[in-house]
């Protein structure tokens, strides 16, 4: 499913020459031209305008990792408040289900949808450093902007511009990842990036809990003005990573050509991510994967409060057990991804297809609850936490192993636009899920039903995952025997031109010297 190098097959013998041409539409080789700061060194001006880095890679990705972090703790800041927002509004239960958690959220998350697909083709090419650093501003002001909201039409205004800022940014970070680190490490790297998502959604509903307690307004500024500091220090201190850099084709080439990979996007590109069979079965199930998801990041705070019994502090103590449970899981998932991957990656594609089917316990016990007497007994309340940090393990461990599955086979000009499209299924999910949650709540008979009903689908997910273990492996293959010929074609290429050039000189030399010694030549006196 990659382009064609000749004949319109992806695999050929090394004996048959490559038709240059059909690269030409794709792949761009042209000698690295390394700047000034490779060395260290940068001017002040350099910096104002965003061309030296001054931040070790190392930096540069925690920077980032940190940034993402702050653009997701926006996803949260409304749900600890939902019932002091549908009081301000003056909504009653099931219209707080309906307007505040339904099609408030429906409204953040659509339009981030065009926004992701723009950005995830734009990333081939454009500087991510840049897009990234709109992105954060667009959702900082907009966050910002927020708190001014004096009715319920100007906070979905205000949360629709956030969420477009926000529908941006995973596939920025995703594409650069993909060139931060190797294949073998990229568990590692889709980890980080679940973590850095999982911790801001929590540390957002922790700052929404704390200090909207008094007047849920003061969160929005309080994530917004660091968000806006950070934008400008990315933008100012970090650069790209060199597309491509983190595979071994592209790092034979520019150590025995001193050429990069510049990649360009055409549509030739595009059918290769509609293709490829790994990409379809784990974009698909992203879908309605995410409902589930939507249900525990918009209504489980209050559902806590309000079904379970728990005050604002034990339900905060709660969310934050949970939380630490996922980021515990984001680790585990990713060294064990890491290991099966590296044992044989077919491990990797089961081991995601479980998790994803098991994590439907912890939370089925979790929304089946009986509610809690705060001044219950202490073992009835540490078996729901119990319960409740198993769920956080379990439900994130096949996170970074679906994430590193998509980096793996793809192109490092397509990853981009791949992540884009599984955002933008990610982010319909939350919304038309939450939406649709809160309608049925009233004919299931209750809340924690229809939650509960919500869970199934992430059996059919895990299913739908099986499949992996036979495409991964040729999708792989597939991608870098594609990179493999376009880099020994490239260095053929190179090969002919420096031969041409030579010639060309020698000619020129020995023009050169022809015409000199004629113009020092004597000349003959006939007598």
């Amino acid at each position: 499913g990659y382009p064609p190098t000749e004949g319109g097959s992806c695999v050929q013998p090394r004996s048959r020459t490559m038709d240059v041409q059909q690269y030409i539409e794709t792949l761009r080789l042209l000698p690295s031209s390394r700047s000034s700061t490779a060395g260290g060194g940068s001017g002040f001006a350099d910096v104002l305008t965003g061309k030296a880095a001054i931040l070790h890679p190392q930096s540069a990705l925690l920077l980032t990792m940190v940034s993402l972090g702050f653009v997701y703790s926006v996803h949260n800041l409304i749900a600890p408040n939902m019932t002091a927002i549908a009081s301000r509004f003056h909504f009653n239960n099931f219209e707080r289900d309906e307007f505040i958690g339904g099609e408030l959220t429906l409204i953040f998350y659509l339009p981030g949808i065009f926004v992701a697909l723009i950005c995830g083709v734009l990333s081939a090419f454009c500087s991510r450093r840049l897009l990234f650093t709109v992105a954060m501003i667009t959702t900082a002001l907009s966050c910002f902007s927020t708190a001014f909201a004096a009715n319920f039409t100007q906070l979905a205004w205000a949360r629709m511009f956030t969420g477009v800022g926000i529908g941006g940014a995973l596939p920025i970070v995703y594409s650069l990842v993909g060139d931060w680190f190797p294949p073998e490490k990229r568990t590692v790297g889709s980890a980080m990036v679940t973590a850095s998502c999982g911790a801001g959604v929590f540390g957002g509903q922790l700052i929404a809990t704390v200090v909207g307690a008094g007047d849920w307004r003061w969160p929005f500024v309080v994530i917004s003005v660091p968000m806006l500091l950070l934008g400008a220090m990315l933008f100012l201190t970090t650069e790209d990573p060199q597309r491509g850099g983190a595979e071994q084709s592209i790092q034979s080439l520019r150590q025995h050509t001193g050429m990069d990979y510049f990649p360009q996007m055409s549509t030739r590109h595009i059918k290769t991510v509609f293709a490829n069979r790994t990409n379809a079965l784990v974009i698909l199930q992203a879908f309605p994967g995410c409902v589930p998801w939507g249900v525990i990041i918009v209504y489980l705070h209050d559902y806590l409060v309000q079904d379970i019994g728990l005050t604002r502090q034990e339900s905060l103590a709660a969310v934050g057990i949970l939380g630490t449970g996922a980021l515990v899981g984001v680790f585990i998932g990713g060294c064990v991804g890491e290991w099966l991957y590296a044992y044989d990656s077919r491990f990797l594609t089961a081991f995601c297809s479980a998790a994803t089917v098991f994590r439907v316990v912890p939370f089925c016990f979790i929304f089946g609850w009986t509610g809690l007497d705060p001044a219950g007994s202490l073992a009835s309340h540490t078996s729901f936490m119990v319960v409740l940090f198993l769920g956080g393990v379990v439900s994130t461990m096949p996170s970074p192993g679906i994430g590193a599955m998509l980096l793996n086979v793809n192109l490092p000009e397509t990853r981009g636009t791949v992540f884009a499209f599984y955002s933008i299924l990610d982010d319909l999910s939350k919304g038309f899920g939450t939406l649709f949650v809160s309608m049925i709540v009233p004919y299931v008979g209750g809340r924690a039903a229809a939650y509960r009903l919500a869970l199934i689908i992430w059996v059919f997910c895990g299913f739908a995952l099986a499949p992996t273990w036979f495409t991964l492996p040729l999708d792989e293959a597939a991608m870098r025997t594609h990179l493999n010929d376009a880099a020994m074609e490239s260095v053929v290429r190179v090969s002919k031109r420096q031969a041409a050039q030579q010639v060309t000189q020698r000619c020129k030399a020995a023009g050169d010297a022809f015409a000199k010694e004629r113009d020092n030549r004597k000349p003959v006196r006939w007598v």
